[in-house]
């Protein structure tokens, strides 16, 4: 019996977007090397398997949350295949959302002990309110996941210091040397309007450093985003052309060996911290305080401006409630390079 308990799997769950589930990854590490008699099954969307490819005594559960689990039924569907496969008699629910609220009930019918995230809404509120904001830094996104394992009784101290020290991939080159071209990577795009710093902007950065001095990488989705990029590919002679198509693995691996990104408030953040990569962020309506930002990233690092007016929201999903943008419009292409150029100088 103490065998069992002590090889118990945990059920762990997080859907939503690529950049916060993949801020989940370096707290299932720590949790792994803190408790190494313990397994986890992650349930997440199988588009975002890659993000977990390679960790030690984590099974990986693919959620089809647009097709067969898509609505109650699917969510019901995805519920049944589980219990039916799989042992365990813990979940940690890291979405707190209605598909993972379902999921808890149902696998507490079942006698399953749940934990759910605490998401701090009050104090989001308070940060991004038009009126008396409380501007302060919020619990960040990494400690609210570990405190759902302590919820389940697990010691948070110890997940903490172990994720101070979470080792990341090594990086594929030796980047002490000094005959080496630097290598930067771009990534404009972000998934609300609101974080979008102007591509012409963006594309003025890229310019300064498109001089013969650096290899330099576009990173950008699938669509219109690919067509834009294919676009810059052609105007800039430093720019370093895929050779096909890139999946999540593939961006992963070439970001090991990356020198710096510059990117926005976006997946590509969170990306590159996995893998140990200084990052560059430009944030306009949202804001690092709000508890997004960069795991294990230096704070000096994000290009922004003050206005009484920031942040205005959490996600960057709503509109600007002055109507001109500012937050945006005011950082200028210098302030970008000047700061690419400080981090660079500290490599």
């Amino acid at each position: 019996m103490k065998d069992d308990i002590a090889r118990e799997k945990i059920l762990v769950i997080r859907f939503s977007a690529l950049g916060d589930v993949a801020m989940t990854v370096p707290v299932v590490k720590a949790f792994l090397t803190q408790y190494p008699n313990k397994e986890l099954l992650m349930l997440s969307d199988k588009k975002l398997a890659d993000l977990f490819v390679g960790i030690d005594r984590l099974e990986f559960i693919s959620a089809d949350l647009q097709g067969d689990h898509k609505g109650i039924f699917g969510i019901i569907k995805l519920f049944d295949s589980i219990r039916k496969k799989y042992s365990f008699h813990l979940v940690a629910d890291l979405h707190g959302v209605l598909r993972t609220h379902l999921l808890r009930i149902l696998f507490r019918l079942f006698g399953k002990s749940t934990a759910v995230i605490d998401k701090g809404r009050i104090d989001k509120y308070a940060l991004t309110r038009r009126e008396n904001k409380i501007f302060r830094p919020l619990t960040h996104a990494t400690d609210r996941y570990i405190n759902v394992f302590f919820q389940l009784g697990f010691k948070v101290e110890g997940i903490k210091e172990k994720l101070r020290h979470v080792i990341t991939e090594n990086k594929l080159i030796d980047k002490s040397s000094l005959t080496r071209k630097k290598k930067i990577c771009f990534a404009p795009f972000a998934k609300h309007d609101a974080k979008m710093y102007s591509l012409d902007n963006f594309k003025e950065v890229i310019k300064y450093f498109d001089g013969g001095g650096y290899d330099l990488y576009l990173f950008g989705g699938r669509g219109a985003e690919s067509l834009i990029l294919d676009d810059w590919r052609k105007q800039f002679h430093y720019v370093i052309k895929p050779s096909v198509q890139t999946d999540l693995q593939s961006e992963l691996k070439i970001m090991m060996d990356l020198d710096l990104m510059v990117t926005m408030d976006s997946a590509n953040m969170h990306l590159a911290s996995l893998v140990g990569v200084p990052v560059v962020s430009i944030w306009g309506a949202t804001h690092s305080f709000a508890g997004f930002y960069g795991y294990n990233q230096n704070p000096l690092n994000a290009v922004q401006v003050n206005l009484s007016c920031r942040p205005c929201s959490v996600f960057g999903n709503k509109a600007c409630w002055r109507g001109d943008n500012a937050c945006m419009k005011e950082i200028t292409p210098a302030m970008v390079i000047e700061k690419i150029e400080a981090v660079l100088s500290g490599l």
